[in-house]
This record gives C-alpha cells, sequence and structure tokens, in this order.
C-alpha cells in the first residue's frame, strides 16, 4: 500500500533570513502559532559535521483547532501542529506546507481529518498572501 502527499509550495523573493522572518510573523499575526522550531541545518552540522543550506521547520499549529483536536478527535495530534518547511539562500526562499487533500480520503478519517484539514487550509492562505504559489509537488511513500 503507498500514500500519496502533496505539498504546496511557495517562492519568496527574499533573501532566506529575512523570508523566515516574514513568515513567522505573518503566521503571528494571522492568530497562528509556532510552539517549536527545527533549524535543520544547525542540528546536521551539529550532530554529522556536514555544513548544509539553511532550512528549518516550523511547528504551526491554532490553539482553538488543536484543543477540538485533542477533545473531540484525539488522533488528530498527529497532524497538529503542522510542519512546515522553510528552505533558502541569500537570494530567495521557499515555503512547503503538506495538502491536506491527498487521495479520495485524505491521510486522516474524516473526524481526524476536519481539524487537520482547517489548519492546513489557513496555513496555506496565510503565505499565499507572501508569496508565489507554485504547483503542487507529490511524493510516494510505501
Amino acid at each position: 500500500m503507498y500514500v500519496a502527499s502533496s505539498f504546496v509550495t511557495f517562492s519568496i523573493r527574499q533573501p532566506y533570513l529575512k523570508a523566515l522572518h516574514l513568515v513567522r510573523r505573518t503566521l503571528d499575526q494571522n492568530g497562528l502559532r509556532l510552539p517549536a522550531e527545527l533549524d535543520v541545518d544547525l542540528r546536521i552540522k551539529r550532530e554529522l559535521g556536514v555544513n548544509g543550506a539553511p532550512r528549518t521547520i516550523l511547528f504551526v499549529d491554532d490553539p482553538e483547532l488543536l484543543l477540538e483536536g485533542i477533545v473531540f478527535h484525539c488522533a488528530s495530534a498527529v497532524g497538529i501542529p503542522q510542519p512546515v518547511v522553510v528552505p533558502g539562500n541569500d537570494r530567495t526562499a521557499e515555503v512547503f506546507v503538506r495538502g491536506a487533500k491527498t487521495g479520495p480520503e485524505g491521510r486522516f478519517s474524516a473526524t481526524v481529518h476536519t481539524p487537520v484539514l482547517e489548519l492546513e487550509e489557513r496555513i496555506v492562505g496565510v503565505i499565499e498572501t507572501i508569496g508565489d504559489r507554485e504547483e503542487p509537488s507529490f511524493f510516494m511513500t510505501y
């Protein structure tokens, strides 16, 4: 069995650090919170001694959707907070948001899917205000 997952990709024509700051600020201004983030390049450098391109994973949630999810659909905690990946360089950055609508039923059951889908749609809507949307990309897992 395989699962097809899609990502909605945005391009921001600003250097990585400025774009990352813009994404954080815009999410916050729209009621979305960042309970955690991971500097992927720093972690790889520390643990493996390898330099890589700057890349940060922002974990985004909405406190109300999180509450709804864990109270009424406890398994939705698997999809909330939502990881948003921001890689870039000194000229441009990208933003990758997981698409909620994958396959005929999506990745989750209907009850779990509702708050996760709402969160992913809100994130995409917010990022659309600052980035240029590109075609969705897909990957398969088995």
